[in-house]
């Protein structure tokens, strides 16, 4: 190699190096203050960016394909420390918000749609829609009304403080479990969810579900809104979906579909008899898909 091409290489080979560890304004980690850059400390390759971000796609199988189906219904409870995640931040921050504050803006923006609770069942028509005026009138949450400056409509402003996020310690959720014969596999599929607000009232404390929430309508908007799920990596944040997708929550059993419509305590007498019933729904899931196959 001639001493031209040698210094021709070296040239090329210190630009790349350069170009490879050069920063940019737009792409540093820490900003002019010394601080860690907000922007870029939400995605960081660990996390990646959610904007624009799709749900983890789920096949719908043919309803002639699935062999067998349960409904159960099970309790999160946002006090277990493997639920912190959906609880926290108590108020919205750092790019993150809990998964009742997401929820609550999204009715209040109008982009999706909740259903009353009823104690029987699930009704998910028009006709049981509960607005965010009834919402927040119905649990007496602190809001201000103001005229729209161009339409002069009335706006309902809730400050980020007065979001009853921290009354929200449960979940109930709603979800069926089903084997398909045509891929012959045994999934469990959310259905909906039911916020529980517990509050202290003259007769003590009391827990009122607020309402039913399709897991699929929300699903696009928890694809795109990240969860801190670690204290020892703040650059590690799936999205709400990957939480529930991957079924990363832990939770216990209160209703199986049955013949009477009854939930566990209405037959059981005893915290024990509840436990054993729950431990018996358990086993005849896990039992199930192992029975399919012969070893």
């Amino acid at each position: 190699m001639s001493k031209f091409f040698r210094f021709l290489f070296v040239g090329v080979a210190s630009l790349a190096v350069n170009s490879a560890f050069a920063q940019t304004e737009d792409d540093a980690f820490f900003d002019d203050l010394g601080d860690v850059s907000t922007e870029v400390s939400s995605n960081m390759p660990t996390s990646g960016p959610k904007d624009g971000l799709e749900p983890i796609e789920m096949l719908n199988p043919r309803a002639d394909d699935i062999f067998w189906q349960k409904v159960v219904y099970r309790t999160i409870d946002l006090r277990e420390k493997m639920n912190y995640p959906l609880y926290y931040p108590e108020e919205a921050q750092d790019g993150r918000q809990s998964f009742f504050t997401l929820i609550f803006r999204l009715i209040q923006e109008g982009k999706i749609n909740v259903y009353e609770y009823l104690d029987t069942r699930e009704i998910f028509t028009d006709e049981h829609i509960v607005s965010f005026k009834e919402l927040i009138d119905k649990f007496e949450v602190i809001h201000t009304v103001k005229a729209d400056s161009l339409t002069n409509d009335s706006i309902i402003v809730v400050d980020e403080s007065d979001v009853p996020n921290r009354d929200i310690v449960k979940y109930y959720v709603k979800e069926v479990w089903y084997f398909d014969k045509i891929t012959s596999t045994f999934n469990a599929r959310i259905i909906a969810f039911c916020p529980i607000m517990v509050k202290e009232t003259d007769l003590g404390i009391q827990k009122f579900p607020l309402f039913w929430v399709p897991f699929e309508t929300l699903r696009p908007f928890l694809s795109q809104t990240e969860v801190l799920i670690t204290d020892k990596n703040n650059g590690a944040r799936p999205s709400y979906d990957d939480i529930f997708i991957k079924r990363r929550f832990s939770s216990y059993i209160y209703k199986e579909s049955n013949i009477y419509n009854r939930n566990l305590l209405e037959y059981n007498m005893t915290s024990e008899d509840v436990r054993k019933e729950q431990q018996k729904v358990k086993v005849l899931l896990s039992n199930f898909e192992n029975d399919l196959w012969e070893y």
